[in-house]
Parts: C-alpha cells; structure tokens; sequence
C-alpha cells in the first residue's frame, strides 16, 4: 500500500475540511442491532485510529450506520492511500467500456517505449492486478515524485525500472504498474488523468470533494483525496452493477464484472501487504481491489480496497452492504495497525446483516 514519501502524505493530510473535534453520535438502523460494532470502535479508533474515524454502513443503498470520533464527518476530506486503486480501476474499465483498449492489450502497443526496452508485452489487466513482473514500487520513487509529469515518470519506468519476474508469473503490491496503465488512459483518451478521472468517475457520480490533486504526476495508486460521502457514491454505484445512484450509468454491467473478476490468472504471491491467512489464497485481486470472500464457482462475496493510511473500503455483494472505514493514521507505507479492526467490524456487519 505504499504510494509516496511520509512527508508529502502529512502535508497533503493539511486538505481536511473540517475542524470540529467532538465525537458525532451514532446513527443507527433500529432494523439492525449495530451494539457491537459500536463497542469495537469505542474500544479501537482511540487507540489504533488516533481518535479520529468516520464509519458509514449502507444496506441496499441506504445509511443502516454511521458514527463519527475526534470531529470526522461525512464530508471530512483526506488521503485514502491504496482506497484510491479502485476508483484509479474504474477509470481503466470506462476506456474498456468506450473501446479505447482491452485488458487483454499489451502496453507496447500504446506505449512504444516500454517494447523499445523488452518490457511491450505486459498486457493492461496485468499491469493493474499486480502481475505485470515489475516490483511493487521503483526504487527511483518515479510514481510519486511531484516535479515529473506522468508521462516523463513512466517513460523513466520504462527505461530504469527491471522487470524481476516474468509477467503474468507473480503477484507483487504496488504502484508501478498501475502508474504505467494511467499513462496508457491519457494516450488513448488524448487527456489528462486528473481530468480523465472527473469527466469518466468523479463529476455523474456527484463525487465533488475527490480528486488527485493538483499534481501532474497523479499517484494513480494511492493520490486520491476523498470524503465518507463521496467513497461511499462509488461503492454504492458498483454493488448497483455500474449505476449511479442518480441513475446515470457509470460502467456497463460487463467492465464491473470484469473488474470484480480475479485477473491474476496463474500467477502466485510473492508480496502481499496482507497475511494470505486473512484473505483467500486463490484467485484474490481483480482490477484495483482485492477479492477478500468468495464463494461457489468462484463467486465474488466480498472485496476491499484497503489504504495505508487506515481507510478501508468494502462491499458484500450476498448482503447488499457498502461500507467504509475513514480515517488518516501517518504511515511508512507498512499494514495499516487499523486494519485487525476494520477486518473485524466487517465481520461482525456480515452476521449482523441478514
């Protein structure tokens, strides 16, 4: 889940919108008994959250509960990190969708550098299912270094970052592939990301407190700013099979299928930032987010799209849930330490929804 350096993150962290500090009080479904997760949070988010959380749980598209610590809001604005993967792979399924490319495309075909230095034949779906062979993020830091633009930072991969495994072979978290199939959406869409991602995700979702800053080389694997509110639009509109809750169609039912599919084929894990033990073994990341529970024929029952800086994203397809867990806790890019709280509110909302 690493995307940039701990300073620029903490300065970035500046953008939060609100200043209230007291705790907001639970609101609740009296459908449901939520008394549970109410004491996992009272509990956790002072000690592992930094006292400060916003969590919304909808059902079927409506709030069933939301509670807010240390003055979060539904609008309060941060860093999501890797939550940020998700939304970056929304983008990538509307250029699917509009027949700008397909998954089963390789890079050198849009980007002629990368057959230029042996690397042409990783294909788009690769590149964002972190199977493409390059390591999780370059040593050189070209994905988030701020004074390049994003078509010098990829060129720079091109030329400089080694392919350690054959592609298609491992499984290795990170950003560079993902920087790498942002450059390819400008090329065939002749825009810029930031752009690209307002016009195709941002602005018919009514998502208008997110974006990926005012950088030209946008972190598409972890830049994003968001809100509770504005997150909780996208999932509810990818439960809704790619239907905003406006009505306007975001992505066709086929790009969320496809997204939600495991693209990594064959391929095994070398890096995870999770331990394999709390998420399934086979088949466990579609494009941006993973597959946490699957079911019978390798049905998709849960995903998440977890960042490094506590945020946590997930949607249950069996119960119609959408949830997201708000936060900003300063990372060096390791396991968020909310994560065993987020991973066990989820667990508590799956027997609490019936």
């Amino acid at each position: 889940m690493k995307t940039t350096s701990l300073g620029l993150c903490i300065l970035l962290s500046l953008s939060v919108l609100s200043c209230k500090k007291k705790d907001i009080p639970p609101v609740s479904d009296p459908s449901f008994n939520f008394s549970a997760v109410d004491k996992v949070l009272n509990d956790s988010v002072p000690l592992r959250f930094g006292g400060k959380a916003y969590i919304l749980i909808n059902v079927n598209g409506k709030t069933a509960y939301a509670k807010g610590f240390g003055g979060y809001d539904s609008n309060t604005r941060q860093l999501i990190a890797s939550c940020s993967k998700w939304l970056s792979g929304a983008v990538v399924m509307r250029m699917v969708d509009e027949g700008k490319f397909k998954l089963s495309d390789t890079v050198g075909k849009y980007l002629p550098v990368f057959t230029a230095y042996g690397k042409g034949k990783i294909t788009l779906a690769q590149l964002f299912s972190h199977t493409s062979g390059f390591p999780g993020n370059s040593d050189q830091g070209y994905e988030s270094n701020t004074s390049l633009t994003l078509e010098q930072a990829v060129d720079l991969i091109a030329k400089n970052v080694p392919l350690i495994n054959p592609p298609g072979t491992k499984f290795y978290y990170g950003g560079v592939g993902m920087q790498v199939a942002g450059r390819v959406c400008e090329v065939v869409s002749g825009k810029k990301w930031a752009a690209l991602f307002a016009e195709k995700i941002a602005t018919p979702l009514g998502m208008t407190n997110t974006d990926f800053g005012l950088t030209t080389n946008p972190i598409i694997a972890g830049g994003v700013r968001s809100t509770p509110n504005d997150y909780m639009l996208f999932l509810n509109m990818v439960l809704n099979k790619g239907v905003a809750a406006n009505g306007t169609r975001i992505l066709s039912e086929a790009a969320v299928t496809a997204m939600e599919q495991s693209q990594i084929g064959s391929a095994t894990v070398q890096y995870s930032p999770y331990p394999l033990i709390w998420i399934n073994t086979n088949n466990i990341y579609g494009i941006g987010n993973w597959r946490d529970l699957v079911g019978a024929n390798d049905v998709l029952v849960e995903s998440s799209s977890p960042g490094a800086f506590g945020s946590h994203p997930w949607i249950n397809y069996d119960k119609k849930v959408t949830g997201f867990i708000f936060t900003f806790v300063a990372s060096d890019g390791n396991l968020s330490p909310t994560v065993p709280t987020c991973l066990k509110v989820r667990s508590l909302v799956r027997e609490i929804v019936q």
